[in-house]
């Protein structure tokens, strides 16, 4: 496959929709901030399951004829009363238990230890000559995320492009901020210094997707081997967590940054930071960071029941509209504001 390619045609073929989750012990564990606690801890896993059966409610309710698949390291569980084995068999979700190996040493960094898992995906997904049934493309999420739309039209820009990246600007982080022990200004060193063309400050692309044709997953899956033993190693300017690596082999593969900019967003949503819009409405995924304890809990509390019944996506009503409300867009009702002024003042008493 080109790029070029598909310019202007319909996709071809069928896209793999993703997400995954990792189960870490307490050995492993690192905090995650916008939960407010380690990875390890069992209320943790549970908000992030949680997110998991939204993520796959979504998709299928707008891409019923796509392969899906999740990748974890973990047993699944029953949360809430909902027995996730059953309901994946039921919705045809794939399940690839597969280890996690692409860990920085401990103590490396303090937050977000198990986001190199992206890469154990990717190694998966090169050697599967399958990936689920021929796909052509393969697109990975994070779990709190939301799709609105079918995956088509980021199918055709991914395969124009090769791959379709996240780009996240200044109004997400400053030009000179450090995000994540990394700069943009680091990650250009990094990859002039590997020989890629990079300017005074490279771009920053989110890890909240990847999108990319089976060829370039197999590129990328590549590229990573090599750059791993340099990440390990702590080499000057070296990537600490998955979105610098990604942003930096983006760079030196010459994709161009920003093209699913148009499909996807980063919307804040807590009581310091809005940024939501009502063209987010255009978007075809929603990422909400910041309602995994709420909206989305809210959201997995409604479906549940009916999904414990035996449920199908297309039987559960869900709409744009719905989102809306669960996570308070673009604004939170008064119920919602409640709810999350409630769950703020508990946070600081606990801290």
């Amino acid at each position: 496959m080109t790029d070029g390619q598909f310019r202007g045609a319909a996709p071809i073929g069928r896209t793999a929709i993703a997400t995954w989750f990792v189960a870490d012990d307490a050995g492993a564990a690192t905090f995650f901030p916008q939960v407010g606690s380690r990875s390890d801890a069992p209320e943790t896993q549970a908000i992030y399951w949680r997110c998991v059966l939204c993520f796959y409610a979504s998709s299928l309710a707008v891409n019923p004829g796509q392969p899906h698949i999740f990748y974890t390291n973990a047993a699944l569980p029953t949360i809430d009363g909902v027995a996730f084995a059953d309901v994946f068999a039921r919705w045809g979700v794939k399940v690839v238990r597969w280890p996690i190996t692409y860990r920085l040493p401990k103590g490396a960094v303090e937050m977000w230890g198990n986001q190199f898992y992206i890469f154990d995906i990717l190694a998966h997904a090169r050697a599967d000559a399958d990936l689920d049934g021929g796909a052509e493309r393969l697109v990975v999420l994070d779990s709190d995320c939301l799709w609105l739309k079918p995956v088509d039209a980021l199918a055709v820009e991914i395969d124009r492009h090769g791959v379709a990246t996240y780009r996240l600007d200044a109004d997400e982080h400053p030009v000179d901020m450090v995000i994540n022990g990394r700069s943009r200004a680091d990650l250009a060193r990094y990859i002039r210094a590997r020989g890629g063309k990079a300017g005074e400050r490279a771009d920053y692309c989110g890890g909240e997707i990847f999108a990319a044709t089976r060829q370039e997953v197999a590129r990328i899956s590549t590229g990573i081997e090599a750059l791993w033993p340099e990440i390990i190693g702590n080499a000057p300017d070296s990537p600490r967590e998955e979105a610098h690596a990604l942003s930096a082999l983006y760079a030196l593969n010459g994709y161009e940054a920003g093209t699913a900019n148009p499909f996807i967003r980063r919307m804040w949503t807590t009581f310091h930071r809005n940024n939501l819009a009502r063209s987010d409405r255009s978007l075809t995924i929603w990422h909400l960071p910041a309602e995994k304890r709420s909206g989305f809990h809210a959201m997995f509390g409604a479906i549940a029941p009916a999904v414990e019944a035996g449920a199908m996506p297309a039987d559960l009503a869900l709409s744009p509209e719905r989102y809306a409300r669960w996570m308070g867009h673009p604004h939170r009702s008064p119920a919602k504001f409640v709810r999350d002024l409630s769950a703020k003042l508990r946070e600081k008493l606990r801290g």
